[in-house]
């Protein structure tokens, strides 16, 4: 199919550019109409009378090769079909799959209820989305049109949901629009028994139709065909739906070639949505064991996939398995996912838990599966902390920092912007693993320092006890000299940034000996016997404490007190208790 060409559109609009569309010109409308952002209706001078032969003729142009059928009401309506291209890549496919789950006439209305309460109100949340089912698909097993009217007139009373009327009987199909008034319910099926009545029925009632014809493709082309010049305006095609050895290649195959008549041939009489039934493996399978409805589950979730990748607009599945749907929603969601526009999330500093200022600062990309995931794994680990989401035009994080999306001015622009500074106490910034290489240049950049994480947020719970540490010996702020003060602090972060952060703030220059306590507190260290005096000179020694330093006066906090005789005999330095609030003080 040759793609619309925005002139030969623009040729047939009023060119008024009235505005009366919401866009500035009737050239700015073409461009919506074609990336199908905009309804034609929306041009009313197109509506007036002299504009009906060009009204006429957009409409066609605009009809995509698989026509698109709708059924429902309100909020609720869905639309199948509607698609123009075979891989999703060459523009984009429109509407997402239909997923009908079935009832039928031969459940008490106990049983109707529950069935239609849970697939009403089943949903998962993935990237940013609440995702659902989409209809109930009422299937007639009595064979009573009586028995039929008051399954939908059970199911229409406990949902507003989309239907769709399963028998291949004209008569329980009759009873079943007549107790459902108003719904547009989607017709299935008309077949080469009954496709006379039941395409009158779909005429008259103005409704879409399901025509089947399971296996043979003639067929269905033929009946498509008549009932469509008979004056049925909204059709869909079933070609059958089998599983097993050689059985399943077929119907994956069968689906392609009437998509592909449709859309590379421009075969109007097949360019319909197509219906699949995974629902027909559980066909002769009544009574089975637990283990074989699991397996039954399994193939038909199986078949459901397949068939959605391969071109169906609507499946009717039958189990209620909670699992079986899970994988079938994502994979539509992603199926349908616009490939032209990357799917991203505002960016913001966003409260993970309930943060304080001294809670962990991560950053990540605004590519909505990174932003979520990273929310999500924080969230389930437990973690407090702030999480900067910054913008990278909806790319990854290793895309964005081969793009130059994700790069430390950005990084450090958007710290700035959000103001982070002012929400901690600490200079501590986790960046992912993938931008490893960004460390230095940030650090220069922000001031802050910065920890490299995982590649995997999955693994920040660990990081954060494991790795999430200031690095030790023998450090500085600022510009120190020989004559500088020399402060004693510990690899937990809280700990170290209680006497960095304010040295930061009073803009002043001093030594730091930062010794490892395994990320513990001193008070914990002390407890736990993770610090002593051996282990302040060991640091002091590998950072060339008594070459660089010439006045020999250590500062520890309170928490140390008790070790102040044992450093000042180990180090031969004087020692000082400083408590971290006097720190600026003492220094200047």
């Amino acid at each position: 199919m040759s793609r619309l060409k925005p002139l030969d559109m623009y040729n047939l609009l009023p060119k008024t550019n009235c505005k009366e569309c919401g866009q500035d010109t009737c050239m700015a409308f073409t461009y919506l109409l074609i990336s199908r952002d905009a309804e034609l209706e929306q041009c009313k001078p197109l509506l007036e009378p002299k504009y009906k032969q060009n009204y006429s003729k957009l409409k066609e142009l605009l009809t995509s090769p698989v026509r698109a059928v709708k059924f429902g009401e309100g909020k609720h309506e869905k639309t199948i079909g509607g698609e123009e291209v075979m891989r999703r890549h060459e523009l984009t496919w429109f509407n997402p799959t239909v997923l009908a789950i079935d009832v039928h006439d031969e459940m008490d209305e106990s049983e109707l209820s529950k069935r239609v309460d849970l697939i009403t109100h089943w949903s998962t949340f993935y990237i940013g989305q609440n995702l659902f089912l989409d209809a109930i698909a009422i299937r007639c097993v009595s064979g009573d049109p009586n028995k039929f009217a008051k399954a939908v007139a059970a199911v229409i009373k406990y949902t507003d949901w989309p239907i769709i009327l399963c028998s291949l009987d004209p008569a329980c199909l009759k009873a079943g629009i007549k107790a459902a008034p108003g719904k547009k319910p989607l017709l299935y099926a008309a077949t080469k028994d009954n496709w006379k009545e039941v395409g009158e029925i779909a005429r008259s009632a103005k409704l879409p139709v399901v025509i089947a014809a399971p296996g043979d493709l003639d067929l269905l082309k033929s009946l498509a065909k008549s009932m469509h010049e008979a004056g049925v305006e909204e059709i869909a095609l079933d070609p059958g739906t089998y599983w097993g050895e050689g059985l399943l290649g077929d119907t994956l195959n069968n689906f392609t070639m009437l998509r592909r008549a449709a859309i590379e041939a421009g075969d109007k009489t097949v360019g319909w949505p197509l219906i699949g039934v995974p629902a027909t493996i559980w066909i002769g399978k009544e009574g089975i064991s637990e283990g074989e409805k699991l397996a039954t589950a399994f193939q038909e979730t199986i078949l459901s996939a397949l068939l959605t990748a391969r071109y169906a607009d609507l499946l009717i599945v039958h189990s209620t398995e909670l699992w079986t749907f899970l994988p079938l929603v994502i994979l539509k969601r992603n199926l349908y996912e616009d490939p032209r526009v990357h799917s991203a999330v505002d960016a913001e500093l966003m409260a993970i838990g309930s943060p304080d200022q001294n809670s962990p600062v991560m950053v990540t990309t605004n590519f909505a599966l990174t932003a979520y995931t990273v929310k999500s794994d924080l969230e389930q680990s437990k973690i407090d902390a702030w999480l900067l989401i910054m913008d990278t035009e909806g790319i990854g994080v290793e895309s964005a920092a081969a793009g130059g999306q994700f790069n430390a001015s950005k990084i450090s622009d958007a710290m700035e912007e959000f103001k982070v500074g002012d929400k901690v106490n600490h200079r501590a910034l986790i960046i992912p693993g993938m931008g490893s290489r960004f460390k230095g240049e940030i650090e220069d950049l922000s001031g802050w320092d910065v920890y490299v994480g995982p590649r995997d947020s999955g693994a920040i719970g660990d990081f954060l006890k494991e790795k999430y540490r200031a690095a030790t010996g023998l450090k500085y702020v600022g510009d120190p000299g020989k004559d500088s003060p020399v402060i004693l602090t510990s690899n937990n972060i809280k700990t170290f940034y209680e006497v960095k952060k304010p040295l930061l703030d009073a803009k002043a220059s001093a030594w730091l000996v930062v010794v490892d306590t395994e990320g513990l507190d001193f008070g914990s260290a002390l407890k736990e016997k993770k610090i002593d005096a051996a282990a302040v000179k060991k640091t002091m020694d590998e950072g060339g404490a008594d070459e660089q330093i010439s006045k020999k006066e250590l500062i520890i906090p309170p928490a140390l007190e008790s070790l102040k005789g044992s450093i000042e005999s180990a180090t031969k330095w004087k020692v000082k208790v400083v408590a971290p609030d006097k720190l600026s003080e003492t220094v200047k």
